[in-house]
């Protein structure tokens, strides 16, 4: 891995830290109870298996809306983490 592919995955991995922390913040705020906000991620997930993506060739747009399913479960992971946390 070169040094910019390193910076690359420190830089999202900072993004993706800080999008947990917020969503908790978030959800301390709302006052949301665990169960709530693993409802909300279902939905999500459920959005996610139907959403089409732009693209005429079947094959990318699988591609695509796998890696988009993926990212979006290590979010939703990083979230709960980050819930569960403040509950503890």
């Amino acid at each position: 891995m070169d040094e910019k592919a390193i910076k690359l995955e420190v830089r999202l991995g900072a993004i993706e830290y800080m999008v947990g922390e917020l969503f908790r913040m978030v959800y301390l705020l709302g006052r949301a109870p665990p169960e709530m906000v693993e409802e909300s991620h279902e939905k999500l997930r459920e959005h996610l298996r139907t959403m089409p993506m732009p693209t005429s060739d079947p094959a990318i747009s699988d591609l695509a809306a796998a890696e988009m399913q993926e990212a979006y479960e290590r979010l939703l992971e990083i979230i709960a983490r980050a819930v569960r946390g403040s509950l503890a």
